[in-house]
Formats: C-alpha cells, sequence, structure tokens
C-alpha cells in the first residue's frame, strides 16, 4: 500500500539528491545523446505537438474540464483533477531548489507552433511538462492501462529528444505526478 499509495515520493527524492550530487550527468547526457542521434524534421513537428498537451495551460484546462464532468455524478470526485495545483506547486518549489541546469541551447530542437505563457525557470528538475501528463492520465478513469503508459512514455521521450530536459528531469516529473495522482486518488 505505501508503495503504490505514497512510495512515489521516496522515489522523487531519490532522484533529486541523485541529481543534487551528480548522479545523474552521464546517464542524462548519455540519454540526449541517443534520443537525438536521428532527428528528421517531421519529428521535431509531432514531438512538439506532443509538448502542447504538457503545457501548464492546456492541463489546467483539462483538469478544470475533468473536475466539472465529474461534480455531475460525484461532488467529492470532483476534487480529484484539481489537484493539479499541488503538482505544479511542488515542480515549482523543486525547480527553485534542485540545482539543475537543462540542456543546453543549441539542443533545443522545440518548434513553437502556438505562443504560450512562459515561465522561465533557471533549473529544469522535474520536468512539468511529463508531471502533468502522468497526473492527467493516471486520474483519467475509464483509459485503458496500456493508453497511460503509452501517454506518459511518448510525452517523457519528446521532452528529452526535443532537448528540453534531461532523462532525470522527465524520470522526476513521472515519479511526481504518479505521486500526486495516487495520493489524490486515495484521498477521495
Amino acid at each position: 500500500m505505501f508503495v503504490i499509495g505514497y512510495g512515489w515520493t521516496a522515489v522523487l527524492a531519490v532522484i533529486a539528491l541523485g541529481v543534487i550530487g551528480g548522479a545523474c550527468t552521464e546517464i542524462d547526457r548519455a540519454a540526449l545523446d541517443v534520443a537525438q542521434a536521428v532527428h528528421p524534421p517531421v519529428l521535431d513537428v509531432f514531438a512538439s505537438l506532443v509538448g502542447i498537451f504538457g503545457r501548464g495551460e492546456v492541463t489546467i484546462g483539462i483538469a478544470l474540464g475533468l473536475a466539472v464532468a465529474r461534480w455531475r455524478t460525484s461532488p467529492r470526485a470532483a476534487l480529484i483533477p484539481l489537484f493539479i495545483a499541488a503538482t505544479i506547486l511542488i515542480e515549482t518549489l523543486l525547480k527553485l531548489v534542485v540545482p539543475q541546469a537543462p540542456p543546453p541551447e543549441d539542443r533545443s530542437r522545440t518548434i513553437e507552433l502556438l505562443p504560450y505563457v512562459h515561465v522561465p525557470f533557471a533549473h529544469s528538475f522535474p520536468s512539468g511538462h511529463v508531471a502533468r501528463a502522468a497526473f492527467l492520465l493516471r486520474i483519467a478513469q475509464r483509459v485503458p492501462s496500456w493508453a497511460v503508459v503509452a501517454g506518459i512514455v511518448l510525452m517523457a521521450l519528446t521532452r528529452v529528444y526535443l532537448g528540453e530536459h534531461w532523462l532525470s528531469d522527465v524520470v522526476g516529473g513521472l515519479a511526481l505526478g504518479l505521486g500526486v495522482a495516487n495520493v489524490a486518488r486515495r484521498l477521495y
């Protein structure tokens, strides 16, 4: 029960300590090199499109829509999607205290397809895109497990491929999103 509900907090803490201690540097650089070994322009566009679904304003809108939809059947269950605020708050705090510089600018492949609100952080740990996507996919009802896993993996891979995050950032985002989702589901 601990691992399912709250073990993700321990996983997040271990990864954060690994990042702070520099234990993730080599694997992060190797993962970025592997992810960017092939880069046809169509993949840059596809990965950038996937990234739209992890943006803060998009995920907050989805969470609010889920809350409204759930309100009809269970006002208590409508509170679960609102825990995205906790995900964003923890992400922000970690980005302020875990000193992980993002990948170099010259490695970025993101194509800005739509204008959006961008809050620049000096640090990249954890990936907010992955945290928010993992949170929303984990709380989704009537979505097959394979689709949840595929969606999270796709978001994680695109963040590294685009040079927006290191592997440790996306694993940290995964732990954060799943952890908050599991706590929210258990509370309600």
